[in-house]
């Protein structure tokens, strides 16, 4: 291989680390909560269809503000804070609107 070939296989290398820790860790899937084959095969496609949606969110929200530096992705935990606080800032409008 060539160098060039080697450090971009690094560094696709670098980026799945990122991904499989998004997974782990801001979706909560650390552990398997069965011992049955079939609960957890059923767990990880769910999350991998969670994660996929998350990611096209993520990837739409991108380009809509003009951000201070650059931005190529957004993590899902991001995203989903991003989306608690849309949900807070609505309820908070709906009870000023009530009252």
């Amino acid at each position: 291989m060539t160098d060039e070939k080697i450090i971009c296989n690094y560094h696709v290398h670098g980026e799945c680390g990122q991904f499989h820790s998004e997974i782990k860790t801001d979706m909560d899937v650390e552990r398997f909560p069965s011992g049955k084959f079939e609960t957890n095969e059923l767990l990880i496609e769910l999350t991998i269809l969670t994660y996929n949606i998350l990611r096209m969110i993520g990837q739409e929200s991108v380009g809509r503000r003009q951000p201070r530096h650059k931005i190529k992705r957004r993590r899902i935990g991001t995203v989903i804070s991003n989306f608690i606080m849309i949900v807070s800032h609505v309820t908070t409008l709906a009870r000023q609107l009530i009252m």
